[in-house]
């Protein structure tokens, strides 16, 4: 083949591998609420109403607390360099949705009892397999927002900012 070839082809399957995964970014989530707030992965987007209901949601928040409607499990590693999801080692429920822990031992974040700031665990992401068999990386950013007040800005907790990419063909391979 000739070197035009080479590059055309290198092309070809770089599209076709970039598509077989997406990676979005949802800044400010607002779980301040007394209930769960039900995000769908696939569409990005808050899921209400009989939606919910029925189970067409993916990960849900209230405070700090993390549901998940399929199988998870944390994973300590950088979430740039998790290229494989692992076969094992979720966590799962026989029926409803699955908590993630909160123990202070394994938790998405750490706690200062001091400022009373929640700060994401560094290098820590959520691994989760849908119930559709979709695997996906999550990594939370922050869990706070900025409002503006009269002594000027005030970080409001339970808003929720992360990324996340989700996996289309099952195979539980990410994108580089």
């Amino acid at each position: 083949m000739r070197p035009f070839c080479y590059i055309l082809l290198f092309l070809i399957v770089s599209v076709a591998h970039a598509q077989n995964s997406s990676s979005r970014s949802i800044g400010g989530l607002d779980a301040t609420g007394d209930q769960f707030v039900f995000f769908n992965l696939t569409s990005g987007e808050i899921v209400a109403g009989d939606a919910a209901a029925f189970g067409g949601w993916d990960i849900a928040f209230q405070g700090t607390n993390i549901q998940v409607n399929g199988a998870a499990q944390y994973l300590n590693v950088a979430y740039d360099s998790l290229y494989q999801a692992p076969d094992s080692g979720y966590l799962t429920a026989e029926s409803g949705p699955v908590s993630l822990p909160t123990s202070s031992e394994e938790r998405w974040f750490n706690y200062d009892f001091n400022t009373h700031f929640i700060s994401p665990v560094v290098n820590r992401i959520v691994l989760i397999k849908t119930k559709s068999g979709h695997f996906a990386k999550l990594q939370i950013l922050n869990y706070y927002t900025s409002n503006f007040g009269v002594e000027g800005p005030v970080e409001a907790p339970r808003y929720y900012s992360f990324r996340y990419m989700l996996q289309a063909d099952g195979s539980g391979t990410f994108n580089k």
